[in-house]
C-alpha cells in the first residue's frame, strides 16, 4: 500500500511538474491578446520594468523613430519640444550653437526645408534686423578689439 502511494504522489507530482512547465515562447504567449496585454500593463506599471523598456526602446533605432513620429503628430507634444528647446538654447549656447548648426545642415540638403525656413524667417523681420544688428556688433567689437591689440604693440 505504502508502495502505491509512494508511485501515485510521484505521478501526481511529476504530472503537476509538466502542467507548470510550458514550452510557449514569447512570440506565442504576445499573440495571445489577453496574455500580451497583461504583459504589456505590466510592464508599464513596474516602474524597473518600464526603464528596461524605454531604454530598450530608444537603443532600437526603428522603435525610436515610431515614438517620435506619434509624438510630432500631436500638436500639443510638438509644443512642448519646441518650448523645451528654446529653454536649452537660452540657457546653453553651445547647445543653441549646435541646434542652429543642425538647422544649416538641413537647410543645405532640402531645398523645400529651406524655402520654408526663409519664408519663415522674413515673416520675422524684427527679429532677422535684430540678428544683423548682433552681427554687425560682433564685427564691430572684432574690428575694434584687432585694432586696440595693435596699438597696444
Amino acid at each position: 500500500m505504502k508502495t502505491l502511494f509512494a508511485i501515485l504522489m510521484f505521478a501526481v507530482t511529476i504530472l503537476s511538474f509538466t502542467s507548470c512547465h510550458s514550452d510557449q515562447t514569447a512570440d506565442e504567449s504576445l499573440k495571445d491578446d489577453t496574455q500580451r496585454t497583461k504583459i504589456i500593463s505590466t510592464l508599464v506599471k513596474d516602474p524597473a520594468y518600464s526603464k528596461e523598456m524605454m531604454g530598450a526602446m530608444m537603443d532600437d533605432d526603428n522603435c525610436k523613430n515610431m515614438m517620435t513620429q506619434h509624438m510630432m503628430e500631436k500638436p500639443e507634444m510638438k509644443s512642448m519640444m519646441m518650448d523645451n528647446m528654446m529653454n536649452i538654447c537660452k540657457s546653453d549656447s553651445s547647445m543653441c550653437k549646435m541646434m542652429m548648426g543642425k538647422t544649416m545642415d538641413m537647410c543645405e540638403s532640402d531645398e523645400a526645408m529651406c524655402k520654408m525656413m526663409m519664408n519663415s524667417m522674413q515673416s520675422h523681420s524684427g527679429v532677422m534686423k535684430s540678428v544683423k544688428g548682433c552681427c554687425a556688433m560682433d564685427e564691430g567689437m572684432s574690428k575694434k578689439d584687432a585694432h586696440m591689440s595693435h596699438h597696444k604693440k
